[in-house]
């Protein structure tokens, strides 16, 4: 394999060790929720994550995609602190007017969101703790645009202890429930913040570089809009099911998310992360999209097979994080169709960096909207009648008319071999060995364990004998699970 290959893997596999953290502080935390707050409580903190992701997208006007963008176009180091400064300024700014925006409408309409009494403590908790976490979010990306995967490992793990120790102080000793929390969460972040302002100070030069911001909010406009939009529109569904149904439902929906998640956080952000670093550097090497298009095919393989083993082990993860708990147990069911929109998505995530290099954004915009606005035209039919799996579902939908969008833009601007009849092939083995697996979850665990070690087992089989999958690739996968390294020759 080439080295960018091994670069790229490196980098994801490092920034896999900090979203692993991440998840497993939740298989941590969510046990001791659940003993703490009952499902009903459960479901308010689920809409609060949706609430974040709201402002998370409302701050900085998209200036942190442009950040992106711009970072290797300056040459000298002088010009890269400046825009740091710039981008870290107007993201404070931005990010202030983003939660006291959202502050005032949860101050107006927070029982008619939530459908219970949330105390105005706890909505303040929450803002604040928001807030900082929204100030250490730019100099993270700028430790992704520095490649520097060990070093933001390495926060991001603090940040988790600091969680996790402060969450376990609040609820297990001083007992304070839900508002127990947001306590701890916004302390941890606060703390995180205080903790990294030597970083900040370290990697800028004071001095407002107006002409690049501008062009930085000319490209990332059209996307913060579409974002806010999509953000709104496609995180809706747990607002349609609290609409439509109760509380609980939105628990059961979120659990099978969280879990669902694991393949985006562990797999897709990971690579994405470490890829979307070196595409934008390497982005006027005549190699750039030749190595884009393998790439693509591998980051492919391996969410589908990530998919796969987090579809198999659903009912393990499932007990263990809802701490036995048989009220999620219904939602196990809505993991595979999650995680098969999740495979979609990352593809289109993926998809959307050659738009980016022609500066497409408008038109990336133009298809997100469009994609969420069917997403929330499906969850009206559907959530009434189907509930949290009529959610699943139209996520699923949406997904798919996403890619396929994206897809169809991307072979207009770049002539990409992308093997599309394994990749669908690819897929079709993935639901073949998923419906195989459902049909274990009732089984006793050692007979359980056995049929999907050999379900798994079958799935690579079968990959190498379609060819979806090389004899090099495989001798990768096996030096590296022999050594613990990435070597290639």
């Amino acid at each position: 394999m080439h080295q960018p290959v091994q670069f790229v893997f490196k980098q994801g596999f490092i920034y896999g060790i900090g979203n692993v953290l991440t998840k497993l502080s939740g298989v941590i935390l969510l046990p001791l929720y659940l003993k703490y707050i009952n499902e009903t409580e459960f479901g308010v903190v689920t809409l609060f994550e949706t609430i974040f992701q709201f402002i998370l997208i409302l701050s900085s006007w998209g200036v942190k995609g442009g950040f992106m963008r711009w970072y290797h176009e300056m040459k000298s180091r002088s010009g890269k602190k400046e825009l740091f400064f710039t981008t870290w300024m107007f993201n404070f700014f931005t990010s202030f007017i983003a939660v006291a925006l959202v502050a005032v409408l949860l101050n107006i309409w927070s029982e008619t969101v939530f459908r219970y009494r949330v105390s105005e403590e706890i909505i303040l908790y929450f803002l604040a703790g928001s807030f900082f976490r929204l100030l250490y979010d730019v100099p993270f990306y700028l430790m992704k645009l520095e490649q520097r995967a060990k070093l933001q490992t390495i926060w991001t793990s603090l940040n988790i202890l600091l969680v996790i120790g402060m969450t376990v102080y609040f609820l297990e000793f001083r007992e304070m429930g839900l508002k127990g929390i947001y306590m701890a969460q916004m302390l941890a972040h606060g703390v995180t913040f205080l903790a990294l302002i030597p970083f900040i100070l370290n990697h800028i030069k004071p001095k407002f570089n107006v002409n690049v911001l501008k062009e930085m909010i000319q490209y990332g406009l059209p996307l913060a809009i579409s974002n806010i939009l999509t953000t709104i529109l496609t995180l809706s569904d747990r607002h349609i099911i609290n609409q439509y149904q109760n509380l609980g439902e939105v628990a059961g929906y979120g659990m099978a998310f969280k879990i669902a998640n694991l393949v985006q956080m562990v797999v897709i952000a990971s690579l994405i992360t470490a890829y979307s670093n070196y595409f934008f550097k390497t982005l006027h090497d005549k190699s750039n999209m030749q190595f884009y298009s393998r790439f693509s095919r591998l980051f492919l393989i391996l969410i589908t097979f990530g998919g796969l083993g987090v579809v198999l082990l659903s009912p393990e993860i499932m007990m263990v994080i809802s701490a036995g708990s048989e009220f999620f147990r219904e939602s196990i069911i809505l993991i595979p169709v999650l995680i098969a929109g999740l495979i979609f998505s990352g593809w289109r995530q993926l998809l959307t960096l050659p738009l980016n290099k022609h500066k497409k954004t408008r038109l990336i915009s133009i298809i997100l909207v469009t994609c969420a606005a069917i997403n929330i035209l499906l969850n009206f039919a559907l959530v009434p009648v189907y509930g949290k799996m009529g959610a699943s579902v139209s996520t699923l939908i949406a997904q798919v008319i996403g890619m396929g969008w994206f897809y169809a833009e991307v072979k207009k601007l770049e002539s990409i071999n992308f093997q599309i009849g394994k990749l669908f092939l690819l897929f079709m083995l993935w639901v073949v060995m998923v419906i195989a697996g459902i049909w274990t979850f009732n089984l006793e665990i050692p007979v359980s364990w056995l049929l999907k070690s050999l379900i798994i087992t079958f799935m690579a089989i079968a990959m190498y004998l379609f060819k979806i999958i090389r004899k090099d690739e495989i001798n990768f996968v096996l030096q590296f699970i022999k050594t613990g390294r990435l070597h290639f020759k």
